[in-house]
């Protein structure tokens, strides 16, 4: 759980420097606000692409090997980073270090093994705490940016992020192991992929992290920029103060959505979630004052972590492919990240964010119709893993 846990935080970490470096490029390199935007959508949006296959990999090989490779594979676009001096440079560094938010794919499925079904929620609810990962990226490259010495000074963070996933890899492979539990050894892929044909449930679960997880990465991609332009905050405060605070309201109710969905029947509790959302984000639409702005941005946020936290909870109940559906829930969750940080890139353009802010609003407001009706849910089965660990502690045993 340990280097899980640090394994996804610094991938997070990885995953939050583009969005703290955008408003520092308007002012650097005289890009416009739609530039960066679509700059800070990049990461989301590889992540979104790579999650599925990552997902299915570690359902196949094992946590344990996709992860040490993961992070062994962001030393590259790292080492770039250092070199990049043009927009389609930074597209192409920022595309590929959305590889670190994928990190959660690879962790979640490797934890759950681990644990029975009455304590996975818990469990992945503390290992979800990561998310605060992405404040270190942020307050990294500030504090960097701040202290840089020389035009160029700010570049060092990649050098320091390269070595830290070098490192990490490294402790990955040779300290952790694979559950005996695990469920998919020795199945053939396409009994793996089946899953996504497995009925709508799959899908549902993945728009539902859509949501609760895309609030995450929509408002840690589009914040910094958002508060710098629209409320004239200054970039510094905004990447260093206003957004990390709304990335610890994510993570620290994550451990308590998790522990919720545990005791309780996870749609019953997520189904007041999802209401309250839905109506703080059409308080944000109306963008009526900054204090205003920010108390419906952090609440949400509350919120949405312990939502989160329920979904996923979700996915060992319902599918023994934990990697894979983790895969496509997380591909979804980046993906609106990343449609919704375009979606705002879009609505600059034509003049203001309210439009954005009103798709937004639909999409939460479609979630909670899932969870108040239970649409998709109500005939599907729970799998029952009495006989996976039964079978797993004989084998133990006979080892012995």
């Amino acid at each position: 759980m340990l280097l899980a846990f640090l394994g996804f935080s610094l991938g997070f970490a990885i995953w939050g420097m583009f969005s703290a470096l955008a408003p520092f490029l308007i002012e650097w390199y005289d890009f416009s606000s739609t530039q960066v935007l679509i700059l800070a959508a990049m990461e989301p949006l590889f992540a979104a692409a790579i999650s599925i296959p990552l997902g299915i990999w570690t359902d196949k090989y094992g946590g344990r090997r996709v992860f040490a490779i993961l992070l062994l594979t962001l030393v590259i676009p790292l080492a770039y980073g250092y070199f990049a001096d043009s927009y389609l440079g930074f597209l192409a560094v920022g595309l590929l270090l959305g590889l670190g938010g994928a990190s959660f794919v690879v962790g979640n499925a490797h934890v759950s093994n681990w644990y029975p079904r009455s304590k996975q929620g818990t469990a992945l609810g503390i290992f979800a705490l990561g998310n605060l990962g992405i404040i270190v990226g942020l307050m990294t490259v500030t504090f960097v940016v701040d202290n840089a010495s020389g035009p160029d000074g700010w570049r060092l963070i990649f050098p320091i992020f390269a070595t830290a996933a070098l490192v990490m890899a490294l402790l990955y492979w040779l300290f952790t192991t694979d559950s005996p539990y695990r469920v998919q050894k020795g199945l053939k892929m396409r009994d793996i992929i089946g899953v996504y044909r497995s009925g709508v449930v799959v899908w549902l679960v993945a728009y539902l992290y859509w949501v609760a997880f895309g609030t995450l990465v929509f408002f840690a991609s589009f914040m910094p920029t958002y508060l710098a332009t629209q409320w004239h905050v200054d970039p510094s405060h905004a990447s260093m103060v206003y957004t990390p605070l709304m990335v610890v309201c994510v993570a620290i109710t994550r451990p308590l959505g998790g522990w919720l969905a545990d005791r309780y029947d996870t749609m019953s509790v997520l189904m007041p979630m999802f209401c309250v959302m839905a109506l703080l984000t059409l308080l944000v639409a109306m963008q009526m004052s900054l204090k205003i702005e920010l108390f419906a941005i952090y609440a949400h946020a509350l919120i949405s972590g312990a939502a989160a936290a329920g979904v996923i909870k979700l996915i060992p109940v319902y599918f023994r492919q934990v990697g894979t559906v983790s895969g496509l829930a997380k591909a979804a969750g980046a993906a609106c990240g990343a449609t919704m940080t375009a979606v705002m890139a879009i609505s600059t353009s034509l003049g203001g964010y309210t439009g954005g802010f009103v798709v937004w609003a639909l999409m939460n407001i479609a979630a909670f119709y899932i969870v108040f009706t239970r649409v998709g849910f109500k005939d599907a089965e729970p799998i029952d893993y009495s006989i996976n660990y039964t079978e797993a502690s004989q084998m133990q045993t006979e080892a012995r």
